[in-house]
């Protein structure tokens, strides 16, 4: 039911112009070349919030719906990190709905957000990684861990690097950083050896691919369940041609498969020789769902727990910071616009801070002095 009390003048059967507005701020976000992320969030926020409102028209809502809103998605339980992204997608809505002169002014401006308390990035220690580096079965993605750990990439710069944008005179690549502005990202001997393996003599497309190169489409894979009555069943995702994903299933036998080992052989064989979808092909750019996997895979393999892609970001950032980096450094490595966010990483360890004070403070240089 809508929320609030409606003014008498307020009616309930506006979806059809709300729908063409944020259809409208859609096109206005890909135009300002948003990346695909923010939009798809940005979309689904604000159909959300229209679906709640049950129709009433953006030029009628006011400071009270969308406070209302929150405190429902409060008491669903959503955190405060993500009521603010919420907050903040309205007001970016609200914001283009006044420059088109849908509403006079925004009534998100009148709403604040909430202080969400900043909490500590984990992070991996460089033995770790190497444990991550171990437990990796294939050349792409010892490669990719070792870039996104020497780098310090975002997933979205991984997945826009291109191989064209390599200069390997000087072991640095042009990505795509956020905000769709171009940045400069470094890497050592190590990793440009290991890229020139993996490349094959490519000069052009993505840099990591869905598969290796010369590896081929995998095969695809599936479960077994066994229902109440002893039917076992095998199960396994497509995806068609335009991208959808959808659950497939086959009944592979009952009482003459005794074992889940028996069952997941009969759906192997259903299953083999049959290749992956075309969006899984060998030429087919890497996706953030498949680095995700691989990372988490990974983590579990190399009991690491879950290992996620951002944390090789703040891995290279505290590991540079122990190792004596500036923060000015690390901030442009990075890409941060503020130096603000680069200063979180000084609450990562203590390493780098003990090393300013005996180098610096007085009180601190007789400790230095016994260590040596």
């Amino acid at each position: 039911m809508p929320t609030g009390a409606l003014r008498q003048e307020r009616t309930l059967d506006h979806h059809e112009e709300n729908t063409q507005l944020l259809v409208d701020f859609l096109a206005n976000l890909e135009v300002a070349n948003n990346s695909p992320h923010t939009i798809a969030s940005y979309r689904e926020t604000i159909k959300d919030f229209l679906a709640f409102t049950l129709g009433l028209s953006i030029a009628d809502t006011t400071r009270r719906e969308i406070v209302e809103y929150l405190h429902f998605l409060d008491v669903r339980g959503m955190s405060a990190h993500s009521m603010g992204q919420r907050l903040y997608a309205l007001r970016s809505f609200f914001e283009f709905a006044e420059a088109v002169g849908a509403v006079k002014s925004s009534p998100a401006r009148l709403v604040p957000r909430r202080k969400v308390p900043r909490t500590l990035p984990h992070w991996l220690t460089a033995a770790q990684v190497e444990q991550l580096l171990a437990a990796a079965d294939t050349a792409r993605d010892r490669l990719l861990i070792d870039f996104m750990w020497a780098t310090g990439c975002r997933i979205a710069e991984v997945l826009s690097a291109r191989v064209e944008n390599i200069n390997w005179s000087n072991r640095s690549l042009k990505v795509l950083g956020k905000g769709q502005k171009e940045r400069i990202v470094l890497f050592g001997k190590t990793v440009a050896a290991a890229l020139e393996d993996y490349l094959e003599g490519r000069i052009t497309g993505a840099l990591f691919l869905s598969e290796e190169p010369g590896k081929g489409p995998r095969t695809q894979q599936g479960s077994v369940t066994r229902g109440r009555f002893g039917v076992w069943r095998g199960y396994w995702r497509e995806t068609d041609a335009t991208g959808k994903r959808t659950m497939k299933s086959i009944r592979l036998g009952d009482y003459e498969i005794t074992t889940k080992e028996q069952a997941e052989a009969a759906l192997a064989r259903h299953l083999h020789g049959k290749p992956l979808p075309h969006s899984f092909d060998a030429n087919t750019p890497i996706d953030a769902r498949s680095v995700r996997r691989v990372l988490r895979e990974l983590g579990v393999k190399a009991s690491l727990g879950r290992v996620y892609p951002h944390m090789l970001r703040h891995s290279m950032a505290t590991a540079m910071l122990e190792g004596g980096a500036d923060l000015r450094s690390i901030q442009t490595l990075l890409g941060h616009e503020s130096i603000t966010t680069t200063q979180i990483y000084t609450h990562c360890t203590t390493v780098h801070l003990r090393r300013e004070l005996e180098k610096a403070h007085p009180a601190w240089q007789g400790e230095r002095n016994e260590k040596r």
